[in-house]
């Protein structure tokens, strides 16, 4: 077991508005205003982000934390963590690591035993999944789908077939050939619901199916702003088999006892129920 050290700094993960500023939270502005090293994906949005918020930058220093250099900001932070200073690290938009950088050093930062601490707030996932018309108790998060590849055919394999629906970002300019993937996987008639430009001005959301989808954003001569995309499960995955049909499957195989048992676990049928209902259709016991 890990615990952590409180003679070291503390590793705030802040999250930021993905739009409307005003989704700030209170205590996300008071730790932006207190603590003086940043760790973020951008410095220029970041810095933006603050003056905007009327937040002084005086004293402010800025550590680069994006995917080209992850581990160099990794140690840096690392070593102003271990040097009793407490650091704030945020992404663009949203919530640090959840599709952005900061993984890394959130995972060394536990290991190291240093105070690591969710400050929670705006979240693109979240704030869709708030106003979802496909159930989303239970969902597969996929962030971004690779670019190319075999990585990419599998990912989209696996979704075509999936149990559960599926969250996915999405950029603007490969949206329509990402839609045109799933046409080719015969996924056309499959339900979506889309979140694009989500607490911003013009927000845009969609209920649709992905054919319809794609032949709607097929004709637009431009796309903006990234996409937030929840693909409902396959419906193989929810096919549900009658008691009946059930039966007929088992029958061939198992003594009508055993079929009885089975489907007592498998539906709302008491043991004696399915078996009443068994022999009555096939006129008595055929096995044993």
């Amino acid at each position: 077991m890990i615990q952590q050290k409180h003679t070291e700094g503390c590793l705030y993960v802040v999250a930021t508005p993905i739009g409307n500023l005003e989704d700030i939270t209170i205590r996300a502005k008071r730790i932006l205003s207190t603590v003086s090293v940043i760790g973020c994906e951008s410095v220029v949005r970041t810095k933006t982000l603050l003056q905007t918020l009327r937040i002084s930058e005086q004293d402010k220093h800025y550590i680069l934390l994006n995917d080209a250099c992850e581990d160099h900001a990794t140690k840096q932070i690392l070593a102003t963590l271990k040097s009793a200073q407490d650091v704030v690290i945020v992404s663009d938009a949203g919530t640090p690591l959840v599709s952005d950088p900061g993984f890394q050093l959130v995972r060394e930062a536990f290991a190291a035993g240093i105070p690591t601490v969710p400050v929670p707030g705006a979240s693109a996932v979240m704030t869709l999944a708030s106003v979802c018309p496909i159930p989303l108790h239970e969902y597969r998060f996929c962030g971004f789908l690779a670019k190319r590849g075999r990585k990419r055919t599998e990912q989209l394999e696996r979704l075509s077939v999936a149990d559960t629906p599926t969250v996915l970002f999405e950029s603007p300019h490969r949206v329509v050939n990402t839609l045109q993937d799933m046409l080719d996987l015969d996924m056309g008639e499959r339900q979506v619901f889309l979140g694009r430009e989500m607490t911003k001005r013009f927000e845009e959301y969609v209920y649709t199916t992905l054919r319809e989808l794609y032949e709607e954003f097929v004709t637009r001569t431009s796309i903006k702003g990234e996409l937030v995309l929840v693909i409902d499960c396959s419906p193989q995955s929810q096919l549900v088999w009658s008691e009946e049909k059930l039966s007929q499957v088992l029958q061939p195989y198992l003594k009508p006892t055993q079929v009885a048992t089975v489907l007592a676990q498998l539906t709302e049928l008491t043991r004696e129920e399915a078996y009443t209902r068994i022999t009555h259709r096939t006129g008595g016991p055929t096995r044993g």
